[in-house]
């Protein structure tokens, strides 16, 4: 089968999006078929005949401009698949008239209310969703002809979606297992009283209610301690708000690190949270990534994110709700048999359900349908 993906990839920060398309095109691969990538400008071709389009960003991390897509209308394929957001590559397909269309739509555009130390006044926030809806995702998601979405209850609650549930196939987004085991064979480390984040610092991501949650996890486990890896806009914020509650030997910021001290990280945790409250939170792909190192998991129970969690591998907490995440620290990393019977449990659920292999069947049989 003849594909064509299509996405955005907007350096430096590689997300969720941009890793699922790469390992989704590895999978497809893998299952002989001839697929290329339309993709931005992307500092090594990582991809099987990659045709690269030059990106023009504004809003960085947020709205990437793509510029030069009318060259689409002179390509061929049994199948194009795109993903949204951003709107771009889709609404191209759509005005060149590509059949079969699937779009993969990961999740719905909300602008938050502040980027760093720079305030976004509500009306803006809000006229800009409304805009892009309208003119952009309702058009494009009428057009295609199937939308793929990470979870049933992110399309059901979705603004733009829960018109059109019946296009909506269900297929999740997935993890390269074998990637995190041929890691941890290298490590030799030892479980601790860690909580740990993953992720872009950024306002959604809800990591200062993390922070906040601390004071109530150290007067029960004191020897806990909270790591977190990524980097981004909220840094200095954050940093600040540790200082001011006194927790500067409690909170470890690691920054950007490689994957193999990625997974030293999973491994070394005995629970890692996920602590999103916006819609643009609607999967959590770290949640496979923990759950892969056997580390139990705790997410805010937002639509997407909580049908990862299951009574057996984490908990949920409502969002925003700092003494509730603070409750479910303590139930976890106080007791190293449920660490130990929770991990277990993840791991297990991965290796069933998320397995890129697995996706890629589900993936090609919709293929194969249109």
């Amino acid at each position: 089968m003849k594909i064509i993906q299509a996405s955005c990839y907007y350096p430096p920060h590689i997300g969720g999006v941009e890793n699922h398309v790469m390992e989704l095109t590895k999978a497809l691969i893998r299952r002989d078929n001839d697929l290329r990538v339309l993709t931005s400008d992307i500092p090594k071709n990582e991809y099987n005949g990659c045709i690269k389009f030059k990106a023009k960003e504004i809003f960085p991390h947020y709205v990437p401009f793509i510029f030069g897509l009318s060259k689409i209308k002179f390509m061929d394929a049994d199948i194009f698949h795109s993903h949204c957001p951003p709107p771009f590559f889709s609404k191209a397909i759509c005005k060149a008239n590509k059949k079969p269309h699937v779009i993969t739509y990961h999740f719905d555009v909300k602008i938050p209310k502040r980027a760093g130390n720079i305030r976004i006044p509500t009306l803006l926030g809000e006229y800009a969703e409304k805009y892009y809806a309208q003119h952009y995702a309702l058009k494009v998601i009428e057009d295609c002809d199937a939308i793929i979405v990470t979870g049933k209850s992110y399309a059901e609650t979705s603004p733009i979606l829960y018109k059109f549930l019946s296009k909506c196939h269900v297929i999740p987004n997935g993890i390269d297992i074998s990637k995190f085991d041929a890691a941890i064979r290298t490590l030799n480390v030892r479980r601790s009283k860690i909580v740990l984040f993953v992720g872009r610092l950024v306002l959604p991501k809800g990591i200062d209610d993390l922070i906040r949650a601390m004071p109530a996890v150290l007067k029960e486990v004191p020897e806990a301690k909270l790591v977190i890896v990524g980097e981004g806009e909220e840094q200095k914020n954050l940093v600040e708000l540790v200082r001011n509650l006194a927790l500067e030997d409690k909170v470890e910021f690691r920054g950007y690190v490689k994957f193999k001290e990625l997974v030293k990280s999973y491994r070394e945790a005995s629970v890692f949270v996920l602590p999103s409250f916006t819609r643009l939170e609607n999967f959590g792909i770290v949640l496979l990534e923990a759950m892969a190192c056997r580390t139990p998991v705790i997410a805010s129970d937002i639509p997407g994110v909580r049908e990862n969690i299951t009574k057996d591998n984490g908990l949920l907490f409502p969002p925003r709700d700092v003494d509730r995440l603070a409750d479910s620290i303590i139930t976890i990393i106080s007791d190293g048999e449920k660490v130990k019977r929770m991990g277990e449990a993840g791991r297990k659920l991965v290796e069933e359900k998320y397995d890129w292999n697995v996706i890629a069947e589900q993936v090609s049989k919709l293929y194969s349908g249109l």
